[in-house]
């Protein structure tokens, strides 16, 4: 048992780079109109698979009093996630069993998958080279995304990233925003990983294929991969600064290393005027204009476009109309009943033909509406927990925060709790899920060993 233990923790490492291929070829399902795709099929064995290496793991470590815990955790969060979908059946209009129970695999992958990473690191925490070897697969699996972008891009077989505007490109990857997400988050992870190899000017060559994923994060046109990628490197400049007082830095390197993210970030700016991303918002404009014209017609606007246009323009724009969607949705749970909104409404809360169901796309939302008071609690613990854990950290380590290490991870945890409330598609999404609480596991894990020895894990990151 112990042997298969440390077998899986290391497919857990590898099983991050296998990411984009599965995405493609659910893609390119989706393409072909087939329902039931193979990067569904395999995430949800993945994860059964998952919560029996977590069982043997913790028969393995008994005498880990975390163990009782989290055995408890997950018993309790099993009973809400049964006890939402008695009450919806019971309750709702329309109750799609297919809808409601892929819905709850779908968000269950992330606590199950949360706390695997963890202990997968802790199982090679030994092994050095394993260790080292997550920001590399991290760096990898991204590059593999730009590689089927480009291609996609070249070859003009991409999906379009707004289907209404033909705005953007997907590459193979059938939705645009969960490609956004995932872009957003292992960004600075990807620049963290480049930093610490280009220790000399000969190695600038890992700065190319920053290029390459800043190109292909633009060509999907979305405001969130736009801002992430700005983020990330903000990060890095910051970092680089800080370091380049500190006692013991290379100077020159640090001032080569400012000097290629400073450039990099003015080519962004210049380069922005002819990005998707820039027509889109011009489009968005005009559209708020043409329904204002309209709305004085006879014919007129629907209820939702009219809310639409009065909602705030940069408010619309930032939130592409979820407000409309949050405004249905909590109207139909003002009308729910008292063990939905303890317990939830499950998908879409409350809808009368399947077409009309309709997510609000913020996480948090999303998840509080499908959860209820009560469900959203036990749900979100275990990120709640990580996130004061990580902000504890933070503040009580502060002169730690300004390695590249450090900062970049901050970033990319941050972005990871930002882009699910600003784009959604993460914390429920277990094609970018996979990446956010992997890193976040990551993060964790490294925060723990500085808490408890007062010394940053140097072993644990990118430098050979």
């Amino acid at each position: 048992m112990q042997s298969f233990v440390k077998k899986y923790s290391i497919f857990l490492m590898l099983y991050i780079v296998f990411q984009p291929i599965l995405d493609s070829i659910t893609g390119l399902m989706m393409r072909m109109h087939i329902d039931v795709t193979f990067g569904v099929l395999i995430r949800m064995a993945v994860m059964a698979v998952t919560v029996f290496y977590l069982l043997i793991y913790l028969i393995l470590n008994r005498d880990n009093k975390k163990g009782f815990m989290i055995i408890g955790y997950f018993v309790l969060l099993a009973l809400m996630s049964v006890i939402n979908l008695v009450v919806n059946m019971r309750t709702k209009t329309l109750f799609v069993p297919s809808l409601e129970l892929t819905t709850l695999a779908k968000s269950l992958y992330y606590p199950v998958m949360l706390l695997a990473y963890f202990y997968a690191f802790e199982e090679l925490a030994e092994d050095r080279i394993i260790n080292r070897f997550f920001p590399k697969a991290i760096f990898y699996a991204i590059n593999i995304v730009s590689v089927i972008m480009i291609i996609a891009h070249f070859t003009g077989s991409s999906f379009s990233s707004y289907s209404y505007y033909k705005l953007g490109e997907s590459g193979w990857f059938f939705a645009a925003n969960e490609l956004s997400a995932i872009v957003s988050i292992t960004f600075p992870i990807m620049i963290w990983y480049a930093l610490e190899k280009i220790d000399t000017w000969t190695r600038v060559y890992y700065w190319v294929t920053i290029i390459i994923a800043i190109y292909s994060a633009l060509l999907i046109g979305t405001k969130g991969s736009l801002l992430a990628v700005i983020f990330g490197i903000c990060m890095g400049i910051l970092s680089t600064v800080i370091q380049f007082f500190r006692r013991g830095a290379s100077k020159k390197l640090m001032a080569f290393l400012a000097g290629i993210l400073v450039i990099t970030l003015g080519g962004i700016f210049l380069a922005y005027p002819a990005m998707a991303v820039s027509r889109t918002a011009e489009l968005h404009s005009e559209m708020i204009k043409y329904k204002k014209k309209k709305a004085k017609t006879k014919k007129g606007l629907t209820k939702d476009q009219e809310k639409y246009v009065k909602t705030n323009k940069t408010v619309s724009y930032l939130l592409s109309g979820r407000t409309i969607y949050f405004e249905n949705a909590s109207h139909n749970f003002a009308k729910a009943t008292p063990a939905q909104k303890i317990f939830g409404m499950g998908y879409a809360t409350n809808f009368k033909k399947v077409k009309n169901a309709k997510l609000v796309e913020m996480d948090y939302i999303d998840i509080f509406f499908q959860f209820g008071f009560l469900g959203t609690l036990v749900y979100m613990a275990p990120l709640i927990y990580c996130l004061i854990y990580l902000i504890g950290t933070f503040f009580m380590k502060f002169k730690y925060m300004w390695s590249y290490k450090w900062s970049l991870l901050v970033a990319s945890v941050a972005l990871g709790f930002g882009m699910a409330l600003l784009t959604g598609h993460v914390i429920e999404a277990p094609s970018v899920s996979i990446y956010f609480v992997g890193i976040l596991a990551y993060a964790m894990f490294n925060a723990r060993i500085l808490l408890r020895t007062n010394e940053d894990p140097y072993t644990i990151g990118v430098r050979d």
